[in-house]
């Protein structure tokens, strides 16, 4: 598939659908205090949708769980909002960006609170147990079908509040790949690490392919249950992801191609992973361009999805 640059611009400006005359101008309110009204669809379109859920609880208490940098998240109108904001991420260096930030800010109330750990509570386990297998095999092929069961067979523990509180609010914007990503590549560094000659074979090799998707699609629902055990009853769940994902090559100045697109998560729809008590308030997908050089591939295009529901 060819696609001219016009085309991926017009994808790239796009917006959110039917919502977007509206959800331009929540954006621009909430940009104009928390970043540039010129930053991308992506960003512009993740914190309107956010601060409009925000405006559904209103007071209480928030977490942002796997926040990075906060990059489309409008953490200073969760400060202004809540009496309490958990932000949770693996990434130490990360946190301390966004904790340097909130200072500069020298806000009268600071309700942040940092948190820096593994969200599936699985990644040292696994590293563990990885080290051990990778070390004694004398059978590499064999070795990855051991590392699939290994995935397969570890349960995650959860990431909770060390209070014990539940929350009105819950943000979680790009996480749900990133949880089985971080997890896999952790497990993959161990093996590469001894085996590099077996990268393409990781590819290829039917029984690990078949647990790391498994691995995923359980993991992502495992997710989704806990997030019930943390939100309040009647409390609110800001959820997106990235579902579709092209990867492009450069052709010339004008155009560029794609093999397809692929879906990332178990179906084609965010929402299919909610649970049946839960109640959708509003849905919306943007298209996202990131032109990051990757080996051959000049870029990314992703549909990303984003939904605001209700728990039951």
């Amino acid at each position: 598939m060819v696609l001219p640059i016009a085309r991926l611009l017009m994808l790239m400006r796009r917006g959110s659908g039917k919502d977007l005359s509206t959800t331009k101008k929540q954006c621009v309110m909430v940009t104009n205090n928390f970043i540039d009204v010129y930053a991308d669809t992506h960003i512009r379109s993740s914190v309107g949708m956010i601060a409009e859920a925000i405006r559904l609880t209103d007071s209480g208490s928030a977490a942002v769980l796997g926040c990075g940098r906060c990059g489309e998240i409008p953490v200073r109108l969760l400060n202004e909002t809540f009496e309490l904001v958990d932000l949770v991420d693996i990434d130490r260096e990360a946190l301390a960006a966004v904790d340097e930030q909130c200072k500069k800010w020298d806000e009268e109330k600071n309700s942040y609170q940092v948190h820096c750990t593994d969200l599936t509570g699985m990644i040292a386990r696994v590293e563990r147990r990885a080290s051990e297998l990778v070390a004694k095999t004398v059978d590499p092929v064999a070795c990855l079908e051991q590392l699939g069961v290994l995935l397969e067979s570890t349960a995650p523990e959860f990431w909770a509040p060390p209070r014990g509180e539940r929350y009105d609010l819950l943000v979680c914007s790009m996480v749900l790949t990133q949880l089985q990503a971080l997890v896999r590549e952790s497990v993959e560094k161990i093996y590469l690490g001894r085996f590099p000659e077996y990268a393409p074979a990781m590819l290829k090799h039917k029984s690990w392919c078949e647990s790391v998707w498994n691995f995923a699609r359980n993991l992502e629902d495992d997710f989704i249950e806990h997030l019930g055990t943390l939100i309040k009853p009647q409390g609110i769940v800001y959820l997106s992801e990235t579902v579709h994902v092209s990867w492009l090559t450069q052709l010339d100045e004008q155009s560029v191609s794609t093999e397809g697109r692929w879906i990332t998560l178990r179906t084609s729809r965010l929402t299919d992973y909610l649970r049946p008590g839960d109640t959708i308030i509003k849905e919306q997908h943007w298209d996202w361009l990131r032109e990051d050089k990757e080996g051959d591939f000049c870029g990314r295009l992703y549909g990303v999805q984003a939904v605001i529901y209700r728990v039951s």
